[in-house]
């Protein structure tokens, strides 16, 4: 009897202290990542909610949350023909001013996905591209899932390849109807797997986007046709695709995708 009450106590005691060490660690997330709390409680950060899930700052001008509520729609609408749909419903933050972007401690990205719960839009994010670039990776990381992300299941440069053919941004692609190929730079080199591999990378490759988007465009070509999540290639395509590619084969562990066994 008594050895099972010991074994409750240290029961308790256990699931208490992981309790506690998460609640740590999420305070310390908030106080150091003042972003993720904002988009936690916008509210409490000075923004005002606009429609749904998207909140901006109070001086945000008339015509800029007319923009923003259309291109979120358009992006809604525009995710169909790469995902079959849009299932996640990420909470937006965008910011008008520099004032803003100081008291989220928002930094000079354009705008920044976190997994699949929200993103944050800053002055120069404000325009249709990047609203759609962010919510394609939001999209893309909420079919992944949670675990599927922290694992790596899908290399980053795969992900924001995949986002920058969905918003066709000009910088990395040329118009869709170009003949022959849209790639602005060609996928040289090895490009990064990881998040914080990628940040570092970008902050000194000005082609890095560009050549994510064209490994994904030959990806697409030669596996899936026309789509990219929705469809996939026979077994002898992606077999081949992965040779080429030096038979370097992602882990095929991302079941909510079900489309890639290389990429």
């Amino acid at each position: 009897m008594r050895n099972g009450l010991l074994r409750s106590h240290r029961g308790r005691w256990t699931l208490s202290g992981l309790c506690l060490l998460t609640t740590c660690a999420l305070g310390t997330l908030v106080l150091t990542q003042l972003a993720i709390a904002a988009l936690g409680c916008p509210t409490c950060f000075g923004s005002e909610r606009l429609a749904g899930r998207i909140h901006v700052d109070p001086r945000m001008p008339g015509e800029t949350r007319a923009m923003l509520l259309q291109a979120d729609a358009d992006a809604t609408t525009r995710l169909v023909p790469f995902f079959g749909g849009a299932s996640a419903d990420p909470v937006i933050l965008a910011c008008s001013d520099e004032d803003c972007q100081r008291r989220i401690d928002g930094g000079g990205a354009r705008g920044m996905s976190y997994v699949s719960y929200g993103l944050r839009l800053s002055p120069r994010g404000l325009n249709p591209t990047t609203v759609m670039h962010e919510r394609t990776l939001i999209e893309l990381q909420h079919r992944l899932g949670l675990l599927g992300f922290v694992r790596g299941d899908i290399p980053t440069w795969f992900q924001e390849g995949v986002a920058v053919v969905a918003s066709g941004y000009s910088r990395d692609l040329l118009p869709e109807g170009t003949a022959g190929s849209r790639c602005r730079a060609e996928p040289t080199g090895t490009l990064p797997a990881g998040d914080a591999e990628w940040r570092h990378l970008g902050a000194t490759d000005n082609h890095i986007y560009a050549r994510a988007a064209c490994r994904v465009l030959n990806w697409m070509r030669l596996l899936l046709g026309s789509g990219v999540v929705r469809s996939r290639a026979g077994r002898e395509a992606e077999e081949a695709w992965c040779e080429g590619e030096g038979g370097s084969r992602w882990p095929a562990r991302a079941r909510r995708l079900r489309h890639h066994g290389c990429i």
